[in-house]
């Protein structure tokens, strides 16, 4: 459990950054097999190997309010929603790999990333990875495309746009971890992100490359 904040883009392809607070509650049971969270939901892992994990998860897709930013102006609101996801991961050492496939009334989407977790001592301990994302057509039309009645809305500042299924972005992240004892620790991170594909060409989209800034203290029970 802990707390942290987050400094990033106020929305995919955002050309302004906000501070964000971020809850940190992340439960396990039965060895692992059971998990509820902020970050991923509630979830089933089936598998009893602590080197490849598979199974279930259930949890809320990201919402945006024409609030967020001047430049959604005339948007629809997108509010949280619900939504299932498939998983599969492994460990090789050092290496992780990790894909996932979710679903909702707002279409489809999955990815597949590695990451390579770096020991620096006894305390401290970096993790590289990377992580591409891909949309099927009604996901992508959700967060970067424009319809005509929401063009209209915005005064004709957007255009209607039709947003293609297909890859949405690369992701590269940095995270370093420091244990102040057995219970105590803070971690803090670097991402960026590049939109690509469909996503790049939105009339929503300001910025295609983007990053952010992350940083949480908590404590282990």
């Amino acid at each position: 459990m802990g707390a942290g904040v987050n400094y990033g883009p106020r929305y995919e392809g955002a050309a302004t950054m906000r501070l964000r607070y971020v809850p940190i509650i992340d439960i396990d049971y039965s060895n692992g097999g059971f998990c509820i969270g902020v970050r991923r939901g509630i979830g089933f892992n089936f598998s009893e190997s602590k080197y490849i994990q598979y199974g279930v998860r259930l949890h809320v897709g990201p919402a945006r309010s024409p609030d967020n930013d001047a430049h959604l102006f005339g948007m629809t609101d997108i509010k949280y929603y619900p939504e299932a996801s498939l998983f599969l991961s492994t460990r090789l050492g050092p290496l992780s790999i990790s894909g996932a496939a979710a679903g909702s009334s707002h279409g489809a989407h999955a990815n597949l990333g590695c990451g390579l977790g770096i020991p620096l001592g006894k305390a401290d301990r970096m993790r590289l990875g990377f992580k591409a994302n891909w949309d099927d057509s009604n996901y992508a039309q959700t967060y970067f495309g424009v319809s005509a009645a929401e063009a209209i809305a915005s005064g004709n500042i957007l255009t209607p746009y039709v947003a293609r299924e297909g890859k949405r972005d690369t992701v590269l992240t940095a995270a370093w971890t420091h244990s102040f004892n057995k219970q105590w620790f803070v971690n803090t991170g670097l991402t960026h992100k590049k939109l690509v594909g469909s996503a790049q060409f939105s009339p929503l989209t300001q910025r295609t490359s983007m990053n952010s800034m992350r940083l949480s203290l908590a404590y282990r029970l």
